[in-house]
């Protein structure tokens, strides 16, 4: 991941979801990787951006404008995945 410009900001999204991305872009440090943390947190998290009518390929577009890369971003479909059907995808 490249880190985003010093004044990047997350324009046209909610003050809620503006807080999801930033929480979303800094437990993606580590393109998130399932883990402890993130096997509690990736589930609620996308619960939240669901419930803010914030979409997983918003999400995706908006972690790709800050530097996530593909492979990263196929992580979130997994979390989704997780989070709808309670199973890790592939």
């Amino acid at each position: 991941m490249t880190p985003p410009a010093a004044n990047f900001s997350w324009i046209g999204f909610t003050a809620e979801q503006h807080d999801l991305l930033e929480t979303l872009h800094f437990i993606g440090n580590n393109g998130w990787d399932r883990n402890g943390q993130t096997e509690e947190m990736m589930p609620r998290l996308l619960e939240r951006a669901a419930a803010e009518k914030l979409s997983l390929s918003r999400i995706k577009e908006a972690m790709s404008a800050v530097g996530h890369l593909r492979e990263e971003l196929h992580q979130l479909d997994r979390w989704e995945s997780k989070r709808t059907t309670g199973k890790f995808g592939r």
